[in-house]
């Protein structure tokens, strides 16, 4: 797979005010004051961390691990997600600085290397540790500069889900175009099934991935990536195209999505009130364990055969602090978490709903994560996701945009503009 990465300057990060307050942060023993160059343990690394549930018993698990080898320590210090996001600038900036972050690949991670925030991880990409992860993996985890500063260790599909008993109920098979798809719609429900669920009363975002996909399938990787970077306008012809397009697809959505949220959705889906559900493999996760058994997916479908066709596959994984006092500690802690030993683990322990970056990890993966794998595989092009190829400050723009297009307020002449107007605000102020 061929990564497209967004060619614009990267965005500047806000620093938070000195008044914020920290929550969970690092201990006195860890103090970036001591001279000891890295050279002497100051205390175990702090990695500071978002995830939750399965997420985090993974990567306790891969922690453990490393622990238990008898070198540098490393201990978990998680905060909400959304304290994270907020919080994350501060972390990075303040005097006493957590060791290594849970953090997403691309631009999110590259907009706070720019700033001279994040260790140089360059040392640690030998071509032994880099030769096991694809080229495309490794590009999301550089600098604009080229150096490596991240390292991944999961990622994941989206695709169109759908239970194979309820397909086989209304007579209906999968379809690979949009024409198809929109013809697979209207059949599915003259027979009285809502044909799409979306939740957006709590989750306005997830109408972005319906956004990304089909820029993507009618402008391609390219434009998708440059658009969110602020190189294109929102009210261009190419996005009204999109919007345009995604309004043929509303009238078969469910039309109390706006006061739905996305378990509701879900739930729905699971239940067959709803044929089909376009979401990441977190889908699995939230079904019922009788439902999961009756799952499968079909890859978002071709608008415009001669784009390419390109694929989201967010990926996550940890960068470090430019101003850690433990360098070498963490580089030895970063080697293990890029390693086939830490992603087995870490896979194993999600239930394989997540696959490796690491392509030496042993790992069975099921029948959908084979076939998710395979997708990303045969991809011209990965991209992340709205917020994460362009910024969490951008998506409240096109939550907006979307669940106004869908509600059919307003022209979509002044949706577009209204959009474009709130995004370069966003950009003006990076």
């Amino acid at each position: 797979m061929k990564l497209t990465r967004r060619s614009a300057a990267q965005a500047t990060v806000a620093v938070l005010g000195i008044s914020m307050l920290i929550t969970g942060c690092v201990g006195a023993d860890n103090s970036a004051g001591s001279d000891n160059g890295g050279d002497e343990p100051s205390g175990p690394l702090v990695l500071q961390n978002w995830r939750s549930g399965p997420e985090l018993e993974a990567l306790e698990a891969v922690v453990d691990q490393f622990n238990e080898r008898g070198g540098p320590q490393v201990e978990i210090n998680s905060v909400p997600v959304e304290t994270y996001r907020v919080q994350l600038p501060s972390y990075l900036t303040q005097q006493d600085p957590p060791d290594i972050y849970t953090w997403l690949a691309g631009n999110a991670t590259r907009a706070y290397a720019d700033d001279g925030l994040l260790l140089d991880l360059s040392d640690v990409w030998t071509d032994e540790f880099a030769e096991p992860i694809d080229p495309a993996l490794r590009e999301l985890s550089q600098d604009s500069n080229g150096n490596e500063v991240f390292v991944p260790m999961n990622y994941y599909w989206s695709a169109v889900y759908y239970r194979p008993s309820i397909f086989e109920d209304l007579g209906v098979e999968p379809v690979d175009t949009w024409d198809d798809l929109m013809a697979l719609a209207e059949d599915v429900q003259n027979q009285g099934v809502t044909p799409f669920g979306i939740g957006l009363s709590d989750a306005p975002w997830t109408a972005s991935r319906w956004f990304d996909y089909l820029n993507l399938r009618i402008n391609g990787a390219e434009y998708h990536l440059e658009l969110l970077a602020g190189e294109h306008s929102f009210a261009d012809d190419e996005v009204r195209t999109v919007m345009e397009t995604w309004g043929e697809a509303i009238p078969y959505f469910d039309q109390a999505a706006l006061g739905t949220t996305r378990q509701q959705s879900i739930t729905e889906f699971a239940q067959g009130q709803s044929a089909m559900y376009l979401g990441g493999s977190a889908v699995q996760d939230l079904v019922p364990e009788d439902v999961a058994d009756d799952l499968a997916f079909f890859q978002f479908p071709v608008v415009d055969p001669a784009v390419p066709v390109a694929e989201e596959g967010p990926t996550d994984g940890l960068f470090a602090s430019a101003n850690t006092d433990q360098p070498e500690a963490v580089k030895e802690f970063m080697e293990y978490a890029g390693s086939a030993e830490a992603q087995e683990t870490l896979i194993t322990t999600l239930g394989g709903t997540q696959l490796p970056a690491n392509s030496q990890a042993d790992v069975d993966l099921p029948e959908l994560a084979q076939q998710g794998q395979d997708m990303l595989d045969s991809a011209d092009a990965l991209t992340q996701f709205f917020n994460r190829d362009g910024s969490d400050a951008l998506q409240p723009t096109a939550d907006t945009a979307l669940t106004r297009h869908f509600a059919g307020n307003g022209e979509l002449d002044d949706i577009l503009a209204e959009w474009d107007s709130a995004a370069q605000q966003v950009f003006e102020n990076q």
